[in-house]
Order: structure tokens, then sequence, then C-alpha cells
């Protein structure tokens, strides 16, 4: 059985050409943007009350790990305390170091509306300050906007986009 038609290379590369326009429109082309995790950092000189991070989550996800540097640590050490305010009720992990960096693994669930709270108090005397911290947040698949385009109208897209800058370009050229 012979698909490709034509007596002569060039008959038969126009009929190649029209199979493979044929074979691609049946090809479905899509392309999809994933959702990265969303930083929540933040830096404190002096903690007001204890607090050195405030957060609300706008939608369901989940708290991955969380990194906590400090300039000036106290040689006592400090406690840190994440809280997860969830209505009424409070979910507590603390944890003590002396170590100027420490990496945290919460893997905590939050819901929309949740409340992050992190504070550090001093184990003994003197002051904590300079505190930079940091969490990723994971946002749940149903809450993050997925948006499929066919490959076709982003070159569409593309192309109007090309065009307009050119027709900005030469009313720019012709307008100096």
């Amino acid at each position: 059985m012979k698909v490709i038609k034509g007596g002569t290379l060039e008959e038969q590369m126009k009929s190649v050409d029209v199979i493979l326009k044929q074979m691609s429109g049946k090809l479905q082309k899509t392309v999809v943007g994933i959702i990265t995790p969303f930083p929540i950092s933040g830096y404190t000189d002096v903690p007001v009350n204890s607090v050195v991070l405030r957060y609300m989550f706008p939608a369901d996800g989940k708290v991955t790990i969380g990194f906590a540097f400090v300039e000036n640590m106290p040689e006592c050490g400090v406690d840190i305390y994440i809280n997860l305010h969830r209505g009424d009720a409070v979910d507590s992990v603390s944890i003590f170091t002396k170590k100027q960096t420490i990496t945290v693994e919460p893997d905590i669930e939050v819901f929309a509306g949740d409340r992050l709270v992190v504070s550090m108090k001093v184990k003994g005397q003197g002051e904590v300050t300079g505190i930079w911290i940091s969490f990723l947040w994971v946002p749940k698949i149903k809450d993050a906007e997925v948006k499929q385009f066919l490959i076709d109208d982003l070159e569409r897209i593309s192309e109007e986009n090309a065009e307009e800058f050119s027709n900005l370009s030469a009313t720019e050229e012709s307008g100096s």
C-alpha cells in the first residue's frame, strides 16, 4: 500500500506535506502552567511581643519547610513557637535552639483563613535581634488556577503581540 502520492520528488514532498498537516490537526497539543510553592517570609530587627512573623492563608494547602536565621543569637538560646490558629483552636510546636540557623519541617495542613504566628523568646537573659524567617506554603491543586492553552492559540497571541509591537514601533519612529 503506497501512501505517498506523486511521480516526481517534488510531488511526493507535497504529498508528505499534506499528510503531515492532516496528522498535526489530530494531535492535541497543550501547555500547562504549574503553580510553584509560595514563600512566606519576613525580617524583624526587634520582635514586638516576641512575634517575628504573622501570615493568614488565603487558600488550603500545606506548609512544608521553614528556615530561620538569627543575626544576634543569645548564648542561652531561644524557644521558637510556631502557632497555627484555626478559629478558636491553636496548634502549637515549640523548638529550642542555640544555633544561629535552623531548618524546620512542620509539614502541616492549612485551610483558608488559618493564621500562622511565629514567635521567639530568649531562654535566659538577653534579647534576640535581627531575625530572618521563611516558610514554603504549597496551595492545594483545587485552589490553584490551572489553565490549558492550545499551542496554536499561544502562537496566535504571540503573533498578535508581535504585530502590535511592530505597529507601536512604527508609530514611535514616525512621531520622532
